[in-house]
């Protein structure tokens, strides 16, 4: 089974995919925005939300936040997400309206859904 049937990317496959440079997702990862796993070799293997993350986060960039913004609304959303009951989902809407970009929202909806 290759990285990608196991839900795994490479760092080219990731650039392919956000559109970022390998430089801006090593960047990223250095400021813990995003924690790939490693292989035995020691090459980067991104997951689907890691992939997800990326792009809010170039999205976020390109509507003028700041990487320290970034991360700290990043770091709220996913503390909010751990105490919120998946079962209180008027709330979740509110959360995501107020800490990511429209496009990103329905993404994250969906994904909350599947839950």
């Amino acid at each position: 089974m290759t990285p990608a049937e196991k839900g795994l990317y490479p760092i080219s496959e990731v650039e392919k995919r956000t559109g970022l440079s390998a430089r801006q997702i090593r960047y990223y990862e250095s400021m813990g925005l995003v924690s790939p796993t490693r292989t035995n070799g020691g090459q980067r293997r991104y997951s689907e939300k890691d992939v997800l993350r990326l792009i809010q986060i170039k999205q976020m960039k390109e509507s003028g936040f700041g990487l320290k913004s970034i991360k700290e609304k990043i770091q709220v959303f996913e503390r909010n997400l751990e105490e919120l009951s998946l079962s209180d989902v008027n709330h979740d809407r509110e959360v995501l309206s107020s800490l990511f970009p429209v496009s990103n929202r329905a993404v994250l909806m969906k994904l909350l859904e599947k839950k």
